[in-house]
């Protein structure tokens, strides 16, 4: 947890703005890391969360228990976003539970937990490549589409995608990864054309390397490395991301659409 938060927990009775008040947000894969932070601040601020998750459901739970301790509401609602039928299914049932979704945070990647592999090129077979941009893509469609028209039917909403700095910075042995992530950002801004005269807006923000589960996959000397080259010296948390989400989903940021904010520390000025 990064020192902001450590004071918010510290101070423990300062209430959060809000600013959601009112407001349903659907968030994918928010069983743990970015998408769980996300759920708990988003529920802190107001809002009535959908907390999605594909296999995780105790994780889930731990997750709406948790906002609800703290007199927030949200329930875990199953659903696999990269299944067309999962997906609408999903939307379906969180609009059921909590009403029409004006929120929507395409967190999930698809991949089940599993990494991406990180090789040289000559080492990646094809299926590799195909496997995680296809996840990734299929995530981002499948849910979008299940809840974008009735966003614009409404006239309004917030769509935010959580894509990664690497779109930006590519790096070397992380091409599957980068080519998906490139996919995100091209589609949020064709999506912010379509969805803008209707008064949607959609964005993402682009993290490096971040503290969650599947950071596991990358050596302790590769993160320390990546903390180094950042301008604040440290790696990135969940809560850090969560709360540019929180930004993008606001009205705070009523004029942002189309927006790719990358959250890296400063790695980018190096």
């Amino acid at each position: 947890m990064n020192p902001v938060h450590e004071e918010r927990e510290a101070l423990g009775s300062a209430p959060e703005p809000a600013e959601f008040a009112g407001r349903v947000a659907l968030v994918t894969g928010a069983a743990r890391g970015i998408g769980a932070a996300t759920a708990r601040i988003l529920a802190a601020r107001g809002a009535r969360v959908a907390v999605n998750y594909h296999k995780s459901a105790e994780r889930a739970e731990e997750v709406v228990a948790a906002i609800r301790q703290r007199g927030g509401e949200a329930v875990a609602v199953q659903g696999d976003v990269t299944d067309p039928d999962g997906a609408a299914a999903l939307a379906a049932a969180a609009k059921a539970e909590l009403g029409p979704i004006d929120v929507l945070v395409l967190n999930a990647a698809g991949l089940g937990g599993h990494e991406a592999r990180i090789a040289p090129v000559a080492d990646l077979a094809w299926e590799d490549l195909e496997h995680v941009v296809s996840q990734q893509l299929k995530a981002l469609f499948l849910t979008t589409q299940a809840v974008l028209p009735d966003m614009i039917a409404r006239g309004g909403g917030s769509v935010v995608a959580v894509g990664a700095a690497l779109a930006r910075r590519p790096a070397p042995r992380f091409l599957p990864l980068t080519v998906a992530k490139a996919g995100v950002e091209a589609a949020v801004r064709t999506l912010a054309l379509e969805a803008g005269p209707h008064g949607v807006r959609v964005n993402a923000v682009e993290p490096n390397l971040i503290l969650t589960e599947l950071a596991r996959f990358i050596p302790e000397e590769a993160r320390r490395a990546a903390a180094e080259r950042a301008a604040l010296r440290r790696n990135g948390t969940p809560e850090d991301i969560a709360e540019v989400i929180a930004f993008l989903a606001s009205d705070r940021a009523s004029y942002l659409t189309g927006s790719c904010l990358v959250a890296d520390g400063g790695t980018a000025l190096a």
